[in-house]
């Protein structure tokens, strides 16, 4: 867990390798604002076990196909 102000430098390579296939979700992920991509980015890095931060991947590009520009996965 990051603590508050924390922040992952870069893309994470599980979240790259990824948009690196998709063009849409890398697309969209070009264009959303800096602290929306550096959520998405936090958020998977942040995953202390290799398998968690690509499970997260994986559910970070769903979102991205899908246009969220936050989280949510309601």
């Amino acid at each position: 867990m990051l603590k508050k102000g924390e922040h992952i430098e870069g893309v994470p390579s599980e979240l790259q390798a990824l948009l690196d296939k998709d063009r849409q979700a890398d697309a969209f992920f070009a264009g959303l604002s800096r602290s929306c991509k550096q959520a998405y980015c936090d958020w998977v890095g942040s995953a202390k076990q290799e398998a968690t931060r690509h499970t997260r991947a994986g559910k970070a590009l769903l979102m991205l196909r899908n246009n969220q520009k936050t989280l949510k996965t309601v």
